[in-house]
Order: C-alpha cells, then sequence, then structure tokens
C-alpha cells in the first residue's frame, strides 16, 4: 500500500481555498497494523476491535494530516480522536480530514482570522441510491433550488451531501453539539460554489440567517467540497 502517493491519478482537482492540502491512495487489502509504526502514527486503543476498512481509513487520514501540519512547520504531533470521534488538532491549527473507497485528504491552517475548516471527498452515489436518500440529505424548502442545481450537473445530491458535510466539520467546534442536515439550506449555486442559510439556531454566533458558502469541484466521479467558517 503505497499511501504517500501526494495526488492520486483520479484526484485531478486542487483545492480553492488556500491553505495547507495533502492527499493520498490507500487500498484495505494491503493494509497491515504495523503500518502505524511504520508512519510514526500512534495506534489508537479503539481500532483494536476495528475491522480493516476502518483501520486503513484512519491511518491514510492520519498520514495525510501529518503532511499537512508539516507545510506549515509542525512536526511530530499526533492527531488523536475525541469522544465525538473528531480529530484534536494543535490549539492554534484549524483543520479537516476526509476519506472515501481508497481516497484521504486533509487541510489545516495557522489562520488566526478561521474559527473552522470542513473538507469533504465523496465518489458519486448512484441515481437510485439518490432518490432514497434524498428526502433525508434535503431540507424542504431546498427543494426549488436543488431542482434547479440538477439541471446543471449530474448527481445533484451527492453534491449537497458533500457540502452539508463539510459545513459541519467545519462548524461543529464552535457549536459543539451534533446538528443535521436540515439546520442548513441550499439557496443558491455558481459552478464553483453552494450557498447555503442557518435556518436552525445553532450558537450566538450562527445564527437563523446566517449565510455559510462551500466551495466545490466535481472530477470524473468524484466530489470534492470546501467550506471555511471565519
Amino acid at each position: 500500500m503505497d499511501t504517500l502517493c501526494s495526488y492520486p491519478q483520479d484526484l485531478t482537482f486542487t483545492p480553492q481555498l488556500p491553505y495547507a492540502f495533502y492527499s493520498c491512495t490507500f487500498t484495505n487489502e494491503h493494509y497491515t497494523d504495523s503500518q502505524f509504526t511504520t508512519h510514526k502514527i500512534d495506534f489508537p486503543a479503539k481500532l483494536n476491535n476495528a475491522v480493516t476498512k476502518r483501520k486503513a481509513e484512519f491511518l491514510a487520514g492520519r498520514i495525510c494530516a501529518k503532511h499537512a501540519l508539516q507545510r506549515i512547520d509542525i512536526a511530530d504531533v499526533q492527531i488523536l480522536s475525541g469522544e465525538d470521534r473528531a480529530p484534536i488538532w494543535p490549539q492554534e491549527v484549524k483543520g479537516s480530514i476526509t476519506h472515501t473507497q481508497g481516497i484521504a485528504i486533509a487541510m489545516c491552517s495557522r489562520d488566526t482570522g478561521i474559527k473552522g475548516l470542513g473538507i469533504d471527498v465523496e465518489r458519486f452515489m448512484g441515481d437510485e441510491q439518490e432518490k432514497k436518500l434524498q428526502t433525508q440529505i434535503l431540507h424542504p424548502e431546498e427543494n426549488s433550488t436543488f431542482s434547479s442545481l440538477s439541471l446543471t450537473i449530474a448527481n445533484p445530491l451527492t453534491l449537497v451531501f458533500s457540502a452539508k458535510e463539510s459545513i459541519y466539520k467545519a462548524l461543529y467546534p464552535s457549536v459543539g453539539k451534533f446538528f443535521g442536515f436540515d439546520a442548513v439550506k441550499l439557496i443558491n449555486f455558481t459552478s464553483r460554489e453552494l450557498s447555503f442559510v442557518i435556518v436552525e439556531p445553532l450558537s450566538a454566533q450562527l445564527p437563523v440567517g446566517k449565510q455559510i458558502t462551500v466551495r466545490y469541484q466535481l472530477s470524473k466521479n468524484l466530489v470534492f467540497t470546501e467550506c471555511e467558517y471565519k
């Protein structure tokens, strides 16, 4: 398993946000526990009984985080997980990790002007899966905007799902509790950005009506989304 491949062949986009970024490919079939030692990443006890897929994803994500941190001159730091499974970044860092079916990505920044970062990569859902999950992912009031989006791109639900995942990751450190897909709704879009508005009060700094922008890119069968909270 060559988890140190910087930019896998099917990941043909580059991030729009100006922050440290690293990606790698990995395969579950070639994973071994010894690779944690090889890459100098602590093996967490909570993975003792985990399936191989989960272990490989965790390792690949931490490898990406390690290299992204090195790009902002932070070395020899272990990115542990909280009880909520969210990565625990160094105090002065905002960051995010994502993985899907053999691809892992991490992004991080020391920029004091941002309060949170969220990224997400997904492979396109099939048409039947999108139809099945639509009511779980969409807010009832965003159906009209979603219908317009579906006229411009294929697999629109995968994109909205990924965008809401990135929003969650970016806002969660400030909100401090779980919130669902219906806490935000899609209100506008361009060829590179989606605009959402908060429709449930999340915190004093994240009231109803606050708008959130998500940048996105589509490449082959992948969607990649990025969200920064300032």
